[in-house]
């Protein structure tokens, strides 16, 4: 009966089950996402026109219900994308520090230390944004968490979307006694 009770009061959370989105998913969603943009054909258009394509990228909207997304797991997300693409389609892509990126480490430069010029001379043609939605269901049984990351790349000079896709992700804990 004891022993029972030491089990059956573990939640799902403390047994490793958990509906938040962890490292793998941040691992499978960002080579998913880094290969289709690779492999888009609007994108690879895109670049014979013009050459390598000019990006901001920028950090993860959390639109979730109630989940915390945190300004270095927000970064993560999109940061991983670029350094994906960098690897592997080196030469396609100009990364552009976005603005904020930009001032705040202005604020921390050392005397000495150029920085390059001011940021309204280098200005991006496409930024690569990514939103993140969930929708969340719980019940005495158990506890569901439905994610919807949806990345894009926009044209800035004509506000129009070169390449978007997202990633789905569903997640199922299963509630113990005491949950």
């Amino acid at each position: 009966m004891i022993l029972l009770s030491v089990v059956g009061c573990s939640s799902a959370v403390r047994s490793g089950q958990s509906t938040a989105l962890s490292g793998i998913d941040l691992v499978q969603m960002t080579d998913d996402m880094a290969m289709k943009i690779a492999g888009s054909s609007e994108v690879q258009q895109a670049i014979a026109q013009h050459g390598p394509l000019k990006v901001v990228v920028l950090p993860v909207e959390n639109r979730m219900r109630a989940e915390v997304l945190p300004r270095g797991a927000a970064e993560a997300f999109v940061g991983r994308v670029r350094t994906l693409l960098s690897k592997h389609s080196p030469g396609q892509y100009v990364w552009i520090m976005n603005r904020d990126a930009y001032y705040s480490l202005r604020k921390r430069e050392l005397e000495g230390v150029e920085l390059g010029p001011p940021p309204d001379e280098i200005n991006p043609d496409y930024a690569l944004t990514a939103v993140f939605s969930s929708l969340a269901d719980e019940n005495a049984k158990k506890r569901s968490s439905f994610y919807v990351c949806r990345y894009e790349l926009s044209d800035l000079r004509d506000r129009t979307v070169l390449w978007t896709a997202s990633y789905d992700v569903k997640k199922i804990a299963v509630k113990g006694f005491g949950d």
